[in-house]
């Protein structure tokens, strides 16, 4: 099972003993096996297969029509620059936009090409991905008016920007059903089940997929990078490590910076032969062109990403690094404190010398340094720490199983986080912005302050009277939570029996002897 250098010994590896003693008989070279065992567990398998593949097609459906009713559309200059540039590419077969002129004299979403057009800032990924839904609406309903939003017209057709406004709910709904697959193939269908309320209803991705921005579209690029990655690690795997790098292309063509995961090949790498160093390097070399090629097309410069306001600039700091954690705007530890599981999920990745999971443990790190380092960590006007929901998902289904081992706790875990989302679904975060921006309040105050950060205004502005159903909703979410997550915990000496917590003598993550 240990793969061998040229004459035959051992390959070391930082991460795990001998090469390959962290891919185990196992799933996928991560801390724990699967749910159904690794010895005589085919049946069991097959069933835990089919199982978690019907739980996250139930999951996708649910969150398709919950993340639908809460549906914003177009509300920001960032949005209309997007469905400008995806109307454009698809009527008129090009990525200019003069069109918004008028929108560009206000607020910067782009650069003057040398062609004298206008072109957006933002990714392709999300464009195409716009622009598809936009022809779709156009194809099936080509009489109708077109989307006017500000009172300027932004694209030809009024039906084909009503569905494209759906592009995060569609990609939301996607990205919850494959966390949900993942952490029930992997932990069972309980652990799929808490999983899948963290991230949907505890964490900044439920209001990010209200919205039009890019994040949920990396998300999903590097959550299915990290998906084929395992796949990959597998010992009788046929799928090769490349492919992952695909999903992390596809982020990136979605937010060039998702590219900061990318740390975590060097982990899985580590004991590979050459040839697969140069294999995965060809696909990065590819993904790094497509992105130099898109900046060409729009402003004749390779390394030009439109970002004309200084918003791609990074300088050393530590108030990204500190904030992340101890803002009260941005706090992980209040719109997703879940999150810090992933201290003793890291803690069993390097003493069990796991490489699978220590390639997340770093990828994640990798991306929240990245991150916290650039020169707008706090995402502008934003509620919550939007910049760094892409990893969320990756994170969701690699501590899925400590919602199983803790229920009380994961239950502590819970409340802030569903708290702040229910406060944003009451009263619209972006008039709570701009409200306060009126009041004199400045931006670090809006993340800093104890007293008059972003989250304590939008508590302030839900309780009232008015919003009292939606205080009714989040005491049901919290029921809904402590019911399954305590009964969950009901079921964890079946669980352990399987080797779900069994790091120590598991044949996936052992200690050099």
């Amino acid at each position: 099972m240990h793969k061998t250098g040229e004459k035959g010994r051992l390959l070391p590896s930082p991460w795990g003993g001998p090469s390959g003693a962290g891919k185990g008989a196992g799933d996928d070279g991560g801390l724990l096996p699967p749910v159904g065992g690794t010895e005589g567990g085919a049946c069991r398998g097959d069933a835990a297969l089919k199982s978690a593949t019907k739980q996250s097609f139930l999951w996708g459906i649910l969150c398709l029509f919950m993340f639908s009713l809460a549906h914003w559309g177009i509300q920001t200059s960032d949005d209309a620059a997007t469905l400008a540039s995806a109307g454009a590419l698809w009527d008129r077969h090009t990525l200019a936009i003069p069109e918004m002129e008028w929108l560009d004299e206000r607020v910067n979403i782009g650069r003057h090409g040398r062609d004298g057009l206008l072109y957006s800032k933002y990714g392709l990924g999300q464009t195409v991905t716009v622009a598809v839904l936009y022809g779709i609406g156009k194809t099936l309903f080509p009489e109708t008016e077109p989307f006017v939003w500000a009172g300027y017209p932004i694209v030809d057709s009024g039906a084909g920007a009503a569905l494209a406004q759906f592009t995060n709910v569609f990609l939301g709904s996607l990205v919850v059903g494959f966390v949900v697959y993942e952490a029930g193939k992997r932990f069972g269908s309980d652990a799929a089940t808490l999983a899948g309320m963290m991230l949907a209803l505890a964490s900044p991705l439920w209001l990010a997929v209200r919205g039009f921005g890019s994040e949920i579209g990396a998300a999903l690029g590097i959550l299915l990078a990290a998906m084929t990655a395992r796949r990959a690690m597998r010992p009788e795997s046929s799928v090769p490590l490349w492919l992952s790098v695909v999903g992390l292309g596809g982020a990136a063509l979605f937010r060039p910076s998702a590219l900061a995961f990318g740390i975590a090949w060097v982990v899985w790498l580590w004991h590979h032969p050459f040839r697969d160093w140069v294999k995965v390097g060809a696909v990065f070399a590819v993904v790094i062109a497509m992105l130099a090629g898109y900046n060409w097309i729009r402003y004749r410069d390779f390394l030009e990403f439109g970002y004309s306001d200084g918003g791609s600039g990074f300088s050393p700091q530590v108030a990204g690094l500190l904030g992340y954690l101890f803002a009260p705007g941005r706090s992980l530890l209040v719109f997703a404190p879940w999150a810090v599981l992933m201290i003793p999920y890291a803690v069993q990745a390097f003493r069990g010398r796991c490489e699978g999971s220590s390639g997340i443990v770093m990828g994640s790190i990798g991306f929240y340094i990245f991150h916290s380092m650039w020169c707008k960590w706090e995402g502008g006007f934003a509620y919550g720490p939007r910049l760094l929901i892409p990893v969320l998902p990756v994170v969701a289904f690699s501590v899925a199983h400590y919602f199983v081992e803790f229920p009380r706790l994961n239950i502590l875990l819970f409340l802030p986080a569903s708290l702040v989302q229910v406060a944003a679904l009451a009263v619209d975060p972006t008039i709570t912005i701009h409200t306060i921006s009126g009041s004199g309040l400045t931006l670090q105050q809006r993340v800093w302050s104890i007293t008059d950060n972003i989250v304590v205004q939008q508590l302030k502005a839900t309780a009232t009277p008015e919003h009292f159903v939606w205080l009714v909703l989040w005491v049901v979410m919290l029921f809904a939570w402590s019911g399954l997550s305590l009964s969950g915990g009901s079921v964890q000496t079946e669980q352990k029996s399987q080797g779900l917590n069994d790091v120590k003598t598991s044949e996936v993550c052992r200690r050099r002897s």
